[in-house]
């Protein structure tokens, strides 16, 4: 008994929390959040909120549509925000919020290299260094 509660205190889950259309779920395999954003991404415009389980802050916000998506990182609620910088150069249409909405074409990142970043901010929850950045709007 003593010994299970030692290794539990030794051995860190990191849990997140995934908020999308379907609701609220906590995943602590990065390999199972990435399955489902593709999965998201091959049904069209989908919307993917990523944060530590019981934090608002840091979270990453997932704009999928098919093969493209665009990042934004929120570091805090007095508007500490980012958006992805791509070299797509294409305009493509998400659905944040709901409404439908065409990203500036320097936002657009291939769905591949967003996988990257969300990898690397799923490790420490911070601001990927994996990309470029650029002011939130």
């Amino acid at each position: 008994m003593y010994f299970d509660e030692i290794c539990k205190c030794l051995i860190k889950v990191n849990t997140m929390l995934i908020s999308y259309d379907k609701g609220d779920i906590t995943i602590t395999d990065t390999d199972e959040i990435i399955t489902l954003i593709l999965d998201l991404a091959e049904k069209g415009m989908n919307e993917i909120w990523i944060s530590e389980d019981n934090t608002s802050y840091p979270a990453l916000a997932v704009l999928v549509n098919g093969r493209y998506a665009c990042l934004n990182y929120f570091g805090n609620d007095n508007g500490d925000m980012y958006m992805s910088r791509g070299k797509e150069n294409v305009e493509v249409s998400f659905n944040p919020g709901g409404t439908e909405w065409v990203a500036p074409a320097d936002a657009v990142l291939p769905i591949n290299t967003a996988i990257d970043c969300i990898r690397q901010f799923c490790k420490n929850y911070k601001l990927p260094d994996c990309i470029e950045w650029q002011n939130g709007v």
